[in-house]
């Protein structure tokens, strides 16, 4: 089983936010080299200006010592039991959620990533790949709007978390009610502000993001999924960790994530997919595993998986909400008819220019009153519990959608190592329990033995945004 070795010297098991507490200002190159200059830490990358010209804060221990939460009494539903699950508590509060308007479908295109495969292990032919690893293929692909051009990006990627979120079942309900329209989640982001949460983000941001272009990034989302009683963790790679600015440990770790995925013979329960091509040398697995958010300085985009190739050198594969691919998408299709030059040439090949928090695609019609659960055939391999969120636990399927994707479009963003050394500091947000065991000689690991749900107790203690810190 592969796993990350990530530096046991630095085992402080949580870092708190103060650590990275400095948030990226924009992706303009002389800015990339004014914070190349400055101490490595990192915060929420890609927020507002206004937001990150704050000067950075140095790194600090935590000086608060964990004590008892004090559990408040919600005034719409009286006490509340610690231990309990909060979203089933959140999902009753209609005032709420009648202000969460969701994403139009008009918007989404699902059903992208199990037509990936052809482009690995049949269409591939310049680039030796051996291995494949994709996460689940309940990850929509949204892009960014011509109404959130160029600060959009944090949004339409917690959007891509949601849509995962969506199609995942706990004690017997979606883990989340449907995928939030931008709007929606600006409203959230506030209401969770004014609860408690993540004070010095909210102060940053003058409490204030509603009908703005205010950037959000990694711990922004982090907040919202935790008001919403979504089990999450960051992990922060605040500095290069291989030659000439490589992250090593950031690969490794995400390669692990997939790896592990598959390779777990104590389990009954089988991947969706691992499946070896006869006329390819490539092994193609498409997992179980929710999509990442990963954080740069400037942008944000989500890993859907990774690619490893003859040479030992890998690629991550992206949905990003900035780039061309899938843009002509209105109505959840795309027409066979249109030139694929024209709508992918720069967003395919390995090492293509960094994108910035932007796209061309555009959010047009109203408001879709159709749930899109009611796209989904509830076929239930395994009638034991739901209640983790293990690898072959989830097994919806699409049934009612067949969007019409020219195999040309179905190419991934492939983004290489050198391009990844670009940018000097990364956060991951990665959904479910992260274990850090480096203090016992073991790894920072992936778990969904607690499932995506949180306990009013442990959300409560999550109000403080922290980190795990891989190296």
């Amino acid at each position: 089983m592969y796993n990350a070795q990530l530096n046991p010297a630095n085992s402080k098991n949580i870092v708190p936010r103060n650590d990275f507490q400095s948030h990226m200002v924009n992706h303009q190159a002389d800015r990339n080299q004014i914070l190349s200059e400055r101490p490595e830490t990192l915060n929420n990358a890609g927020l507002s200006p206004k937001k990150r010209e704050k000067p950075w804060e140095t790194a600090r221990e935590d000086e608060e010592k964990e004590g008892s939460v004090d559990m408040h009494v919600d005034k719409k539903h009286g006490s509340i039991n610690p231990i309990s699950k909060a979203r089933n508590r959140i999902n009753k509060d209609l005032d709420l959620w009648n202000k969460l308007n969701a994403l139009p479908k008009s918007v989404r295109t699902p059903g992208v990533i199990p037509r990936l495969k052809p482009q690995f292990v049949s269409v591939n032919k310049k680039i030796s790949t051996t291995a494949v690893y994709l996460s689940s293929k309940y990850t929509d692909h949204i892009s960014t709007g011509s109404m959130d051009l160029g600060w959009g990006c944090g949004y339409r990627n917690c959007q891509m978390l949601m849509s995962f979120l969506e199609r995942q079942q706990e004690d017997n309900e979606p883990v989340i009610k449907h995928v939030i329209h931008i709007s929606g989640l600006q409203i959230l982001l506030e209401e969770a502000w004014r609860q408690g949460f993540d004070l010095p983000g909210a102060s940053q941001l003058d409490h204030h993001v509603y009908g703005t272009e205010k950037w959000i990034g990694a711990t922004d989302v982090y907040t919202m999924l935790v008001y919403l009683g979504i089990r999450c963790t960051i992990i922060d790679f605040h500095r290069p960790s291989g030659l000439n600015n490589a992250h090593d440990a950031l690969f490794d770790w995400i390669q692990g994530y997939f790896e592990n995925a598959i390779k777990k013979p104590e389990s009954s329960k089988p991947v969706q997919d691992a499946t070896s091509s006869t006329s390819s040398s490539t092994i193609f697995y498409l997992t179980d595993q929710p999509p990442l958010y990963l954080q740069h300085s400037g942008h944000s985009r989500t890993v859907i998986g990774i690619e490893m190739l003859k040479d030992g050198h890998r690629n991550l594969i992206m949905f990003d909400p900035g780039r061309r691919m899938l843009r002509s998408n209105r109505k959840g299709q795309i027409h066979s008819s249109m030139p694929i030059e024209d709508l992918t040439r720069d967003s395919l090949e390995s090492g293509s220019p960094e994108p910035s928090c932007g796209g061309s695609s555009n959010e047009s019609g109203s408001q879709s009153d159709v749930d899109p659960r009611t796209d989904l055939e509830n076929i239930t391999s395994n009638a034991g519990s739901n209640n983790n969120c293990s690898a072959g636990n989830n097994t919806r399927v699409l049934s009612n959608y067949s969007p019409v994707i020219p195999d040309g479009l179905l190419r991934p963003v492939r983004v290489d190592s050198k391009t990844i050394a670009k940018n000097r500091q990364y956060q991951l947000l990665v959904l479910g329990e992260v274990v850090d065991d480096r203090p016992i000689g073991g790894t920072i690991r992936w778990s969904g033995e607690k499932g995506y749900l949180l306990t009013e107790r442990e959300r409560e203690v999550m109000k403080k945004v922290t980190s795990i810190r891989a190296l």
